[in-house]
C-alpha cells in the first residue's frame, strides 16, 4: 500500500455539453499530470467534482482513473462524498474494490454535525472499512472546520484516518491544527505551504500546477529543501497570482474548479470548461478576461503535451451563464471578501 506524501496533485474531469465524460481528453489529462512529476493523484477532489457525480458515473471513472496509472509508481486517491454514512461506505468500498490506494472524505453538509454525530459519522466510515487509508478534507464549506486536537481524538479512534487536508485558515490555526495532531500526515495548499513545513513534515495540493507545474514543483522543493529565498520569492508570486487570477472569479460565485479546468486549457490542455450543473462554467467574457490577465503576470507555461485547448465553450457554456456572473473588468473593483 503506497503511503499518503509529498506532492499530490487534483485531477479535473472534462465534460461534453450534456456532462458526459470526455474519455480521451481525461486519460491525456491524467498523463500530463503524471509527466509533470507528483507522489500522488486524486480524483474527484473539487476540481474533479465528485460532489456531483453519479454512482455509475463514479465506478466507471474510478476504473479509468485506476487503470491510466497502474504503472505511475504513485499513490492513487478517490474522493467518496455523501450526504450519509451509508453513501460514503459505499463510495469508499468501490474505490477500493477496484484498487484506490486511499480515499478522500469530507463532512456530510445537510447541516453542521455536532460532537456525538462527528464521532458517529467516523466510527461509521473508517470503522466499516478499516483496511481502506482516509485522507479527511478539512473543508469549511461543510459548517464545520475541525481543529487539531479534534481531529487527533478521531485519528485516535480511527486509527486509518491517516491525512487530513486544510485548504486555508489564519496561521494560529494552522499552527494548532498540524501541533495538536502529529498523528496525521497533512496537507495544505501554496499560501500556508512555507509556514506550516516550517512546524511540521506536511504535503502539498496544489492548483498553480495547472498554470505553470515546473514553478509549482520548484516551489514545492524550495520548500522542503531549506531554500529559502528562493521559497520565499516563489511563495510570493504564486500568491500574487491567484490574487490577480483567481480571487476575482471566486468572489463572483464561480466554484475553485471552474478556475482549475480555465487555468490549464489557458496553458495549452485540452480541457472542456463544462460544469456539472448546478455550478456554472466560465463565461465566454470571463474566460477572455482570465487568460488575458494570466498573460500579463507572466506566469504561464505553455506546453506542447497539452495541445487543441483554443476550442470555443460550447452553446450550453455561454448561455446559461447566470445574470451575476458579469464579466470582470478589472480585481480592484471587487469588494473585500
Amino acid at each position: 500500500m503506497r503511503e499518503m506524501h509529498g506532492y499530490l496533485a487534483g485531477v479535473p474531469l472534462p465534460w461534453d455539453d450534456h456532462g458526459v465524460l470526455l474519455q480521451g481528453q481525461f486519460r491525456n489529462v491524467i498523463e500530463a499530470l503524471l509527466d509533470d512529476g507528483c507522489d500522488g493523484l486524486y480524483l474527484f477532489g473539487t476540481s474533479g467534482e465528485g460532489y456531483a457525480v453519479s454512482d455509475e458515473e463514479f465506478g466507471r471513472i474510478v476504473e479509468i482513473f485506476v487503470n491510466a496509472t497502474t504503472d505511475a509508481g504513485i499513490f492513487r486517491q478517490v474522493g467518496c462524498f455523501g450526504l450519509s454514512s451509508s453513501q460514503v461506505v459505499r463510495r469508499c468500498a468501490v474505490a477500493s474494490e477496484l484498487g484506490a490506494d486511499s480515499v478522500q472524505i469530507t463532512l456530510p453538509f445537510w447541516k453542521e454535525l455536532n460532537d456525538f454525530e462527528l464521532r458517529m459519522y467516523f466510527e461509521d466510515v473508517c470503522g466499516e472499512l478499516e483496511n481502506i487509508p482516509f485522507l479527511f478534507y478539512n473543508n469549511p464549506r461543510n459548517k464545520r472546520r475541525l481543529n487539531g486536537k479534534e481531529l487527533e481524538a478521531l485519528s485516535s479512534a480511527t486509527p486509518n484516518l491517516r491525512a487530513v487536508k486544510t485548504g486555508s485558515g489564519a496561521w494560529l490555526e494552522f499552527y494548532e491544527l498540524v501541533v495538536e495532531s502529529p498523528s496525521l500526515q497533512h496537507f495544505v495548499t501554496e499560501p500556508a505551504f512555507p509556514f506550516c513545513h516550517g512546524v511540521a513534515s506536511v504535503g502539498l495540493i496544489p492548483s498553480s500546477n495547472y498554470a505553470n507545474p515546473g514553478k509549482c514543483r520548484a516551489y514545492y522543493k524550495a520548500v522542503t529543501e531549506g531554500d529559502h529565498k528562493l521559497a520565499q520569492l516563489l511563495h510570493a508570486e504564486i500568491v500574487a497570482f491567484f490574487h490577480a487570477t483567481a480571487v476575482p472569479l471566486l468572489r463572483k460565485g464561480y466554484v475553485d474548479g471552474a478556475v482549475d479546468k480555465a487555468y490549464a486549457r489557458i496553458r495549452g490542455m485540452e480541457m472542456s470548461l463544462e460544469m456539472k450543473s448546478p455550478y456554472a462554467a466560465l463565461s465566454d467574457e470571463d474566460f477572455s478576461w482570465l487568460k488575458e490577465t494570466v498573460l500579463q503576470t507572466g506566469f504561464l507555461e505553455p506546453t506542447g503535451s497539452w495541445s487543441g485547448a483554443e476550442q470555443e465553450t460550447t452553446g450550453r457554456t455561454a448561455a446559461r451563464q447566470p445574470g451575476y456572473l458579469s464579466p470582470i473588468r478589472s480585481g480592484l473593483d471587487m469588494e473585500t471578501q
